[in-house]
């Protein structure tokens, strides 16, 4: 049985979620980069989802390690009742079930905090991690020829949303925040090999 729980994010956490981080995108299937940021970079944007409400939860492991992260947060120039979700796990701790409870507990912290919808970006090609999405409650509802380029290689991608309930404050702007995340950047799609997220 795993000894994995789901945490709300911690500045205690933040140089295993560094870690984490750099280990999914380097896997170069997933994110729109190919390796992960500074931990000062990491830890700015833990407080900058604290201080703007967002929500980030953390799948923690038995030795306190972060293994697995997801967020929503609002992006610059898209309506304010919308949030992106953002999520990773580490190779082994996928499969299990594990990301898509993570992913529901994230949505379900989501509609407390005001969101009336979540959107998320895929790899058109990742057909696991879309099944995942459905069971969850998205829909597809736009598709991008070429949407992601990593490393020179171009994949095309959906784009899918679910429903969630009202909607206060800002937006939270990730290339603002960090000064050089690309606008569609730092968006988890998961697994291509066969396994569920």
């Amino acid at each position: 049985m795993d000894e994995l729980k789901i945490a709300e994010a911690s500045l205690s956490y933040a140089a295993s979620y560094t870690e984490t981080f750099d280990a999914v995108a380097r896997e170069g299937k997933f994110l729109s980069i190919s390796s992960g940021y500074p931990l000062s970079d990491m830890k700015r944007f833990i407080k900058g989802c604290r201080e703007c409400g967002f929500p980030q939860f953390f799948l923690i492991d038995r030795r306190g390690r972060a293994v697995g992260w997801c967020d929503i947060v609002r992006r610059k120039n898209c309506p304010d009742d919308v949030g992106f979700l953002g999520v990773g796990i580490l190779k082994e701790y996928r499969g299990r079930g594990w990301g898509s409870r993570l992913i529901a507990a994230t949505i379900a912290h989501a509609k407390k905090r005001g969101f009336r919808e979540i959107r998320l970006e895929v790899r058109a090609s990742n057909y696991n991690a879309i099944c995942t999405y459905r069971r969850l409650g998205f829909v597809k509802i736009a598709y991008a020829k070429n949407g992601v380029t990593t490393d020179g290689v171009s994949e095309d991608v959906w784009t899918m949303r679910c429903g969630a309930r009202e909607l206060r404050g800002g937006y939270f702007d990730r290339t603002a925040f960090f000064g050089r995340f690309p606008a569609t950047g730092y968006h988890f799609t998961p697994s291509t090999d066969g396994s569920d997220i």
